[in-house]
């Protein structure tokens, strides 16, 4: 029963369909209670509506509540032999997404059964709610990582920018206190710093005298240097960590490939580097015969069909195909179809002949393959022209 339950919530490349089915509906309530949550702030929003209203939201806490439980289980199911149940449900009840999950259905429960909650209170945690779709999307968990990663250059620019702050502020202070009253101090003129280095530019407070003039226009080409700063580093350390995400990844699923498990660990480090992960749905055509080759597929999970010369049949995980154009460099021989959700590697035509150049071992293993495939096509051949033949 918890396999089952655990199917519901699994993260998994193929999810089955109750999983598809489940996180969709979970989804939906989610959505439409954060909107809930904001347009209640509207004064007069609901008028006529308040039953159905509060009938929907009733609803909506049901269902994540029910899953917050649903998750609580799964972690007393799946703790290891020697924890504690209840141990493993703390632990995720204290990770980040049961810390989410928590305040997504707990203070409501709270606020219903004291009738202590405050509107206000509702609104804040009605939109926190939204923070539960982060366990569907690992934007925010790669955005974490990347200001954990990037902390110190982070500090160093927001110290670097404090400087800046402070250092235009008391210098357009000695500048216009004599004849701007709204920068007669150093607080005073630190808004007008603070907005200027963003180039924000609200307008509200600006120099009159020539000089400040002069002074501010420094101020505002030195903000679009410094505070583009800290913009770059996060940007070069999100690319950095979806890059080593998508190596991380790929280096996992060419480790599940039998064909590769010969590789050392520095050739599947560079193999890695070159295979394309790619997804393929049930009936989606891969190849067609008579295309040209471009890339061979490593299958991952899932199965296909290849019709050809040879006849059909099917291979499965660990197989490969679409070598035989490659190494011949001719046309494709078969069309290939997938018959299941598939998960591949792509490896295109010039990878291809640059990572076999440096391993003619591997070269001759997809050449004994490619050569069994050939003759096998060959035989086909002949034997349906002998059929022909009158006898």
């Amino acid at each position: 029963m918890t396999e089952w339950l655990y199917g519901l919530v699994g993260e998994v490349p193929f999810p089955p369909r109750r999983a598809v089915v489940y996180r969709a509906v979970l989804v939906v309530c989610i959505v439409l209670s954060t909107a809930i949550a904001i347009i209640d702030t509207v004064p007069g929003a609901w008028i006529g509506f308040e039953s159905a209203v509060s009938a929907t939201g009733g609803l909506f806490l049901v269902i994540l509540s029910l899953d917050y439980i649903l998750r609580l289980v799964i972690a007393w199911g799946q703790r290891a032999e020697d924890e504690a149940g209840l141990a493993a449900m703390a632990r995720y009840a204290l990770s980040p997404y049961g810390i989410f999950d928590f305040l997504a259905v707990v203070p409501f429960l709270v606020g219903e059964a004291t009738a202590l909650m405050p509107h206000d209170g509702e609104t804040v945690f009605g939109i926190l709610r939204f923070l539960k779709l982060a366990r569907y999307s690992p934007a925010l968990e790669t955005l974490g990582v990347v200001v954990l990663h990037e902390l110190r250059p982070l500090l160093a620019s927001l110290f670097i920018m404090l400087i800046l702050a402070i250092s235009a502020s008391t210098l357009i202070y000695f500048t216009e206190r004599a004849a701007n009253p709204a920068l007669a101090s150093v607080p005073a003129a630190m808004w007008w710093a603070i907005v200027t280095l963003s180039t924000v530019g609200f307008g509200d407070v600006v120099p009159i005298t020539p000089l400040g003039k002069l002074f501010g226009s420094v101020v505002a080409v030195l903000g679009l240097c410094m505070f583009a700063l800290p913009a770059s580093i996060l940007a070069s350390g999100f690319a950095e960590e979806m890059k080593r995400q998508n190596f991380v990844s790929t280096w996992h699923l060419v480790a599940k490939v039998p064909f590769f498990q010969r590789l050392q660990a520095s050739q599947i480090a560079e193999i890695a580097g070159l295979l394309k992960l790619a997804r393929a749905i049930k009936g989606e055509v891969l190849m067609r015969e008579g295309d040209t080759g471009e890339c061979m597929y490593f299958i991952v999970n899932g199965q296909v069909e290849v019709k050809g010369k040879a006849g059909t049949f099917i291979l499965k995980n660990g197989d490969f195909f679409g070598e035989i154009a490659l190494i011949e460099r001719c046309p494709r021989t078969a069309t290939v179809k997938a018959i299941s959700r598939c998960q591949l590697l792509i490896l295109d035509a010039r990878d291809f002949h640059k990572f076999v150049a440096h391993d003619h071992a591997l070269l001759e293993v997809i050449w004994e393959t490619a050569r069994a495939r050939m003759a096998q096509a060959e035989n086909a051949g002949d034997k349906a022209n002998k059929e022909k033949e009158p006898a």
